[in-house]
């Protein structure tokens, strides 16, 4: 198996066309989630300054139409007025990354020395412990789900270099069967599989092949990736990242 960076053209016709902004993602926050997400950009505001906008309860789509006067105004100073409007303009421009545009070694570094995780090795990545429950070999489930793969098997007409579409067969199978089970086993009946489900947040954005969710929470997200593992590794995190972005934005509101 290559372990080495596909090159753009080998890529380039799954990668999505992403036209959301930046401001498309800020325009549905409330006033606490745009002070939030101010304070991360280090603009240079002081508390007085979030303060003005709570107080004046500006959220983020009212927050988008703000010009340098309306920021004087309210009582900012000249300084963060003009900081303010000059983040806003680029942030109206400022393109979420799809996430198949990420597909450099590179790019891989960065992500996981973020995540404390030395150089390019994956598999320095800590791995969870997961907890095993024992199926019967007679589980009607466990073999239908056999029944399935076997059949799949038969009808391809070669695994050798499978493409992602091939890798899915089998991969919407285990994962049909799984929640099945974990539906049973838990008694949880608000357990499904979304299919190219949309996931955005402050940086990334695009579809993903398969993610698990209840009601309001993504609970795990699953890919056909290439065979390039490394890259691989890196736009799923990516998707895990805006996953938990998601999840969180929900649990604040």
């Amino acid at each position: 198996m290559s372990s080495e960076p596909s090159t753009p053209s080998s890529i380039s016709s799954n990668e999505e066309v992403i036209t959301r902004t930046m401001g498309d993602v800020i325009k549905n926050y409330d006033t606490e989630e745009l002070i939030d997400y101010l304070r991360r950009k280090d603009l240079k505001l002081k508390e007085s300054h979030f303060e003005i906008l709570r107080e004046q309860e500006i959220a983020g789509l009212a927050f988008l139409e703000f010009t340098e006067k309306r920021f004087r105004d309210l009582g900012l100073p000249i300084g963060p007025a003009i900081s303010l409007v000059k983040f806003i303009e680029e942030i109206k421009k400022q393109k979420l990354r799809g996430f198949s545009t990420y597909k450099t070694i590179e790019e891989l570094k960065v992500v996981l020395t973020k995540y404390k995780v030395n150089g390019e090795d994956i598999t320095n990545i800590k791995q969870f412990n997961p907890v095993f429950e024992e199926i019967d070999d007679s589980d009607e489930l466990f073999n239908h789900s056999m029944e399935h793969i076997l059949l799949v098997l038969n009808n391809i007409e070669t695994m050798t270099d499978a493409n992602e579409a091939t890798r899915c067969e089998f991969i919407s199978c285990i994962l049909h069967t799984s929640i099945a089970i974990v539906r049973r086993l838990t008694g949880e009946e608000e357990i499904y599989l979304a299919l190219q489900k949309d996931v955005s947040g402050e940086e990334s954005s695009g579809r993903v092949d398969y993610a698990i969710k209840t009601l309001e929470t993504l609970v795990c997200i699953l890919e056909g990736k290439p065979r390039n593992v490394k890259i691989g590794y890196l736009q799923n995190i990516k998707q895990l990242e805006e996953a938990y972005n998601m999840n969180k934005k929900k649990t604040e509101c």
